[in-house]
Parts: structure tokens; sequence; C-alpha cells
């Protein structure tokens, strides 16, 4: 058998020792409320320290945020003179004048603007003291040549400096190198665009005169970051703790750090309030009182998550996450309260121009970019009184309060801050914007009816051509909805195939012989009858309609080759157009190949049209589209050459055969002397290049003679063939075919 377990003895207290347990209990309490006491004030303190170094890293975000604003919107002045260099070759002293003084105008803190082709300094502003620099060439500079060959090697832009002026202070140099195309796409160095600019002035405005409660440092002289001397401050800020932050620059880095004025306070947590609080509670109840504390602050924390919550609510509600502007419910709600206090104010719609081919070449992410950027250019443009709202899309709402003259100037204001170029991300962007305005009470009493008249005033601005603005007037309205109830029915128009091709010929001016045809699209409306393109086209591109009527135009006049070809009557060439919209939105020429092999027709007997309008608007698109028809086989021509802005250069390297002299040259022969002088250059250059040409809207004898003496191949108008359906058509091809020689009718 085992031995049991002995029980354990059980110490009961004596009565002495109890005594001394419970006199010993409240010391106990006040020792642990003490050291609890203390590790709060702890605590506190650190809080305390980590918010304030928060809340300065926060104020040193927002200060290089706006520095980063500042630089980009200095230095981006003179992307318009690369971008020019780049599209020309070159640039005139005239206009680089004129685009410096602007840039000057708009950044005061520039100090001049230079260029230098093959780093020798051509061109300076302003000239004035700085023309001794006329003919400094940049490698005799041991101290500046080096930044200069980095900005060449990078490609890219760099910023030097801080460099000391004779006349004092100090200023920053950005160089931006330019590269011209060569032949077959080989890039190479034409020279360099310089900047010089006060760095004080620079600073000042970036805002850092205004942060006075911290001491703020910079340094990256030469954007070298860390390695780089002084910009801003004492040295000294780099070595005590310190918020610090890391910018980006053209070329490298700079590095900001700030401290508190006087340096960091000390902690001691004796004393912080909660340290006071704890300490002065009773002692035996320090332990309660310390857990009831920390309920309250969690009960406090709760309370306050649940506001940095509704507060983030209140933001998504009222603001726009984009741009950061009242958004359209609290715009509404703003011009609301401002019509009830019945001051006069205006209304404006803006529609930014070209955000779209923004949006679709570089992406959304630089579309809204750029939609943030002109949201702070707009908000340096108006008074503290107006309202701004980004409604949607690339519209803005404004509330303006003023006088007429007042109001108009911001308006230019307005405008005149997005034609400056946009730096997204290194890629400098041009657009412009399309302003309508709406007066209170004149063009409406509510909220409602000011919104709908200022866009539609809008509308009109940009159907008018587009970086301009219109006042609101009552007969908008109705040609809007006339606008609407065609654009309703040319809707209807493509479902039910309302659309027919005409088709005007197209004469060789030597002998008479018909060449060729070209396709014009008529619009056979059930209530309206015929109706010409003039009228409707327009609208069908701004609507995007185009493309489904231009897919319908293929079949057709695939159809009717198909149709002439098996009668044994091809009249030649069938000419058709393209519009811009098919180029950028849809794969036309493979929509072209299905029409040609649903038809089992030759390449050779379509030529595609596009205008030189087209051309310049989208280039690259244009280009590629016009060579992957060439490889086809299918001709291309430039119609309405001579009204664009196109360069030799470029035209020189457009896959085209053929060049169409618009009738805007052709109306005033042959008395006009400058329409003489315009279309024999045009017909010499066109030849010079290898190409076609084609004289468009002949109507007179007179016109006709003076073109096939000036060696014009082909030409189209209504003395040689009016517009006509096939059928009628066809008669005229056998009568004409009947009169033997063109040059009879012509005399």
């Amino acid at each position: 058998m085992s031995t049991p377990t002995p029980t354990p003895p059980i110490d009961i207290p004596l009565p002495g020792a109890r005594s001394r347990l419970q006199r010993l209990l409240p010391l106990a309490f006040a020792v642990a409320g003490l050291g609890l006491s203390l590790l709060l004030g702890h605590l506190d303190t650190q809080r305390d320290q980590s918010e304030r170094l928060a809340m300065l890293n926060a104020r040193l975000s927002a200060l290089g945020a706006g520095l980063q604003a500042q630089l980009r919107a200095t230095f981006g002045e003179t992307e318009g003179l690369a971008q020019l260099i780049i599209a020309d070759g070159q640039i005139s002293t005239v206009h680089f004048q004129s685009m410096a003084r602007e840039a000057l105008r708009v950044s005061p803190y520039m100090r001049s603007i230079t260029l230098a082709p093959d780093d020798v300094i051509a061109e300076v502003y302003p000239l004035g003291d700085n023309q001794a620099v006329i003919g400094l060439d940049y490698r005799l500079l041991p101290d500046q040549y080096p930044l200069v060959q980095l900005a060449r090697d990078r490609r890219e832009a760099v910023l030097a400096g801080p460099v000391a002026l004779r006349e004092g202070g100090t200023a920053l140099i950005y160089r931006r190198p330019v590269f011209l195309h060569g032949n077959r796409g080989v890039k190479f160095y034409w020279g360099s665009v310089s900047v010089l600019a006060d760095i004080d002035r620079l600073l000042r405005a970036a805002g850092l005169n205004t942060y006075q409660d911290f001491e703020l440092a910079i340094r990256g002289a030469d954007a070298r970051g860390a390695q780089g001397g002084m910009i801003w401050g004492a040295a000294e800020g780099f070595e005590a703790p310190k918020a610090s932050l890391l910018l980006e620059v053209p070329g490298g880095t700079w590095q900001m750090v700030a401290a508190p004025l006087g340096g960091w306070p000390q902690p001691n947590p004796v004393r912080s309030p909660l340290f006071l609080l704890a300490i002065g509670c009773t002692l035996l109840f320090s332990l309660f009182v310390a857990q009831l504390t920390r309920g309250q602050r969690l009960l406090a924390e709760r309370n306050l998550a649940l506001d940095e919550s509704r507060a983030k609510l209140e933001r998504l509600a009222h603001f726009d996450v984009i741009t950061g502007s009242p958004n359209r419910v609290l715009f509404q709600q703003r011009l609301a309260r401002a019509l009830e206090q019945g001051q006069s104010l205006a209304v404006l719609m803006l529609d930014i121009d070209g955000f779209k081919q923004v949006n679709d070449s570089l992406g959304h992410a630089m579309g809204d970019l750029l939609l943030a950027q002109a949201a702070q250019r707009f908000m340096q443009a108006l008074d503290p009184e107006d309202s701004l709202c980004r409604l949607g899309g690339d519209e803005f709402a404004f509330m303006l309060r003023g006088n007429q003259d007042a109001v108009m100037a911001r308006v230019e204001a307005l405008l005149t801050a997005l034609q400056r170029p946009f730096d997204l991300h290194g890629t400098a962007t041009l657009i412009t914007g399309s302003v309508g305005l709406a007066w209170y009470p004149q063009h409406g009493m509510e909220v409602d009816s000011l919104l709908r008249h200022a866009d539609t005033a809008m509308y009109v601005a940009k159907e008018a051509g587009r970086n301009g603005w219109r006042t609101y007037h009552a007969d908008m309205t109705a040609r809007l909805q006339a606008r609407l109830e065609l654009e309703r029915d040319l809707r209807r128009a493509v479902q039910h195939d309302e659309f027919e091709l005409w088709y005007q010929p197209k004469l060789a001016l030597a002998d008479g012989r018909l060449t060729g045809v070209e396709a014009l699209l008529r619009w056979r409306d059930p209530e309206r009858g015929l109706i010409p393109p003039g009228a409707f086209i327009p609208l069908a591109e701004r609507t995007g309609l185009i493309i489904p009527i231009g897919q319908q135009v293929l079949a057709l006049a695939c159809a009717q080759l198909a149709q002439w070809r098996d009668a044994g009557c091809l009249p030649g060439t069938l000419a058709i157009n393209v519009a811009a919209l098919q180029i950028e939105r849809s794969d036309y020429v493979a929509s072209l190949r299905d029409a040609l092999d649903r038809h089992g027709l030759a390449a050779s007997l379509l030529e595609v049209e596009i205008t030189e309008s087209v051309l310049m608007e989208s280039q690259q698109q244009a280009f590629a589209v016009l060579e992957r028809l060439q490889a086809l086989g299918v001709a291309t021509a430039v119609d309405d050459f001579g009204t664009g802005y196109s360069s030799l250069a470029y035209l020189r390297a457009l896959p085209i055969d053929h060049l169409k002299i618009d009738r805007a040259f052709v109306k005033d022969l042959p008395d006009d002397a400058d329409a003489v002088a315009i279309a024999r250059a045009i017909i010499d250059l066109g030849h010079a290049l290898g190409f076609r040409i084609t004289a468009e809207g002949i109507e007179t004898p007179g016109q006709y003679a003076f073109l096939r003496e000036a060696g014009c191949d082909e030409g189209q108008g209504y003395l040689l063939g009016r517009p006509m359906p096939a059928a009628d058509l066809q008669r005229w091809m056998s009568e004409h075919h009947a009169r033997q020689a063109l040059p009879d009718v012509a005399g």
C-alpha cells in the first residue's frame, strides 16, 4: 500500500500581520498609482512629440508639393519653345522673343531665357545687359559645361545651381536639351534651352516665407540630393533630429529638412496633464481612476474615429476626389445661397478642348493629373468670393461675383491659364478651353436654369471654333433644340440606312479624260428631303456617329464599284473621304480591307482623301493609317490642301500620292495675283515632291484654262460635272465620251 500524501498546512495570518498588510495596502496603491501616473505622463509626452513630428512632416510635404508645382510651372514655360524647335527645326528671333517675353511675364522670378544651338548661345531674352553672352560657348565654361553634357547624355532637363549673380542674389539654371528628328527617324542633338530663375523669389513664391514657426533647410545643389551643396537655410539643420523630405527636380533630387524653432522640447512626464490628473486622485482609488481614465480615452478615440470617418464621408459627398474642388452638390448649394442674397453674378461652364486626346494617348492617370493641374490654375485666377466646381469629365462650373468688367477679366484669365503648356510627368501638353456664360438675373432666376443656359452657351463657343467664350442668348436654346432634333434624326438615319452616295467626275485637264470620281455623301431624310453633307457631317463628327456612317460609306462605295465593274463601265478611281474620328477610334484600314474583300475589288480602285487639318491634329495616327493604306495598294490624297499649317518637312515625309488644291484658292483665279501665286506654288511644290495635283471647285473656263496651263493634273467642279447619283453619272459618262475632248468645253 502506498503512503498517503500529507495535507500541506494552511498559513493563517496573525492579527499583527493582517494589520501591517492593511497599513501597507494604501502605500501599495499609492506606489502603483505613482508608477502608473509616470507611465501615463511618459506616453503622453511621446504622443505629443509624435504628433509634433507628424504635423511637421505634413507641413513639410505640403510645402514640398507646392515647391515642385512652382518649379514645374516655372520651367514648363520653356516646353513651348522646345516643342516649336522640335516641330520646325528652328525658331525665329521675333517668335523667340515673343514667347520668352510671355514666359517672363507669367513667372516674374525668371531672370532670362537663352537658346544655345550646338552649345553656343545664339539668343537671349531680355537682351539688355545679357547681350554680352551672345556667342558664348558653354564648352569653354568648366563650371557649367558638365551639366550641359549631363542633360544631353540623359536626354532630359537638368536643374543646375544655385549660382551667385553679379547683381546680387542667387539663381537656378534649368537646362532643357533639344533633339530633332533626322533621317530615318534618328534623333540628333540640336542644342539647349536654358532658363535663369532667381532662387530667393522662386522659393518665396512657393510659400517658404510663410512658415515662421519652424526652421527649414534645403540642400541638393545641381540636383545632387544629399551630396549637393546648400540651397536654403543653415547646414546645421541636417545634423539635429528633423523631419525630412526628398524632392524630385529635373535631373535629380533636393533634400528638405525641418525642425521646430529653438529645437525639440525635452520630454518631462511630470508636466503631463495625465500625470497631474492621476497623481491628484486619492491614492486609495488610483488604480480605479487609471482604469476609468483608460476607458474614457478609448471612448474618446472611438468618438474621434467616428468623427478624421464622418469628415471623410462629408468630403466624399461634397468634394471632387481628383481636383479637391467642390462637386456638383456643394456648388449648387453655394449658388442657391448666393441667389437668395440677390446679388448680380455670373455662372460659367468650361469644357477643356482636347482633353479626350490626352486621355486616349497618355492614359486616364495623365488625364486626372491634367484635371488637377487645371483646377490649381483656375483657383489662382479666381477671387476669394468665387466658387469652382468640377461637374464631371472635363467640365467645370464657376460662380463669379462682381461687375461685368471684373467678371470678363477673370473669364479671359481662365482661358489664358489653359493655354500654357501642362507638364504631365515630362510630356508637354497643349490644350484650350471653351466657356459659356449666363448672368443672374438676366438669363435665369434659378440654379438649374443658369447652369443649363451656361451649358448651352458653352456648346455654342465650342462650335464656333473653341478657345473662346460666348454669353447666353435666348435663341441659343432654340438652336440647341434644333440640333438635338437633328441628332435624333441622324441616329435614326444610321439605323435605317438613309444615306446615299453621289458622284462628281474628275477629269485630266490636259485632254479632258475621265480619270475618276469622288463619292459625296447625301442624307435623304423622310421629312426634310435630300440633306447636303455640310448640314450634318459636323454634327456626326461631334457625336461620334461619323464612325458608323463611315462604315456605310465604305459599303455603299464598294457595292457601287462592283456594279460598275460587272457592267463594264468603271469610271476610274473612286475617292472617298475619311474623318478624324474614323482614324482615332476605329480600325479604318481593316474596315476598308473587309469591304474590298466582300466584293472582290482591287485596292487600286479606291483613293482615300484626308484633310490637312486632320493630319495636323492626329499626326502619328494619320501617318500610320496612310502608310497601311498605301501598303494595301490604295491611293492616298490630302484634301483641302493649303488651308492648314503643315510644314514642308512634314509634308515631304507623308505617305501620300495626291494633293487637292482647296476651292478657296481656285475661286479667284485667274484674276487675283495672290491666288495665282499660291496655286502655282502648290502645283510646283507638289510636282517637285512627286505628287499628283487636283484642283477643286473649277466653275469657269478661265479657271480651267489657267490651271491646265499651270500644269495641274486633274480638276473637278461644276464646269466639268456636278455631283450626281450613280444612274445619272452613267448617262453623263456616255455623253462625255461622245463629246470627244474636254478642251472644246473649256474654250
